[in-house]
């Protein structure tokens, strides 16, 4: 797929991805705004990047729809919602046969969302959100084992500099709640457009 390709099914996706949150919103009387043209242009020219050097699937477009979605509907009001990961389960398993990736697809959604799954219980449900532990399985059908791996490590990397930065300058306690979305969606665009991570 071109990088132009790329970029315009990308932006078809990330508008999809964001009426399927908006309605889980209205369902759930949450007012979200509307989608930010930075995200998704961002979007998009993660998808061009990463298309140019031809590492783009349907599967990595889903992903990184569905993350970049997600950042702004947890950053706003501090959920991912079931319809939006489960959309994004959906495109990734129908596209993965295709490829012929389907046991990466599942042995991704297992080790990506098992890993969060197990630090949702650690931190008796106060860590990391099921909603995290559903867009991980999400991401990691999308791109794999190891693609979802680099993804969700920098994402630790960026939230926890991120947090110490907020503790060093006094703009945040020790033990405050920290919305995760948007450094999973940065860690995985660093995934997608890093070459040689993905499946």
């Amino acid at each position: 797929m071109t990088a132009l390709a790329a970029a315009g099914t990308t932006l078809v996706a990330t508008f999809a991805a964001w009426e399927i949150a908006r309605r889980a919103a209205v369902a759930r009387d949450l007012a979200i705004g509307q989608l930010p043209p930075l995200v998704a242009a961002g979007a998009a020219g993660v998808a061009a990047l990463a298309g140019a050097r031809g590492g783009i699937t349907l599967a990595t477009i889903a992903v990184v729809a569905a993350v970049s979605v997600a950042a702004v509907i947890d950053a706003r009001c501090g959920a991912i919602f079931d319809p939006l990961t489960q959309a994004l389960a959906i495109c990734a398993f129908l596209a993965a046969p295709f490829g012929g990736t389907l046991g990466a697809a599942l042995l991704g959604a297992l080790g990506t969302g098992g890993a969060l799954l197990a630090l949702h219980a650690l931190t008796h449900r106060r860590g990391i959100g099921l909603g995290d532990v559903k867009l991980a399985a999400g991401i990691g059908a999308g791109l794999g084992l190891t693609g979802g791996a680099v993804g969700l490590g920098t994402a630790f990397a960026l939230g926890g500099a991120y947090g110490a930065w907020l503790l060093a300058t006094h703009r945040a306690r020790r033990g405050a709640r920290l919305r995760f979305g948007p450094f999973v969606a940065a860690g995985t665009c660093v995934a997608v457009v890093a070459p040689g991570f993905i499946r």
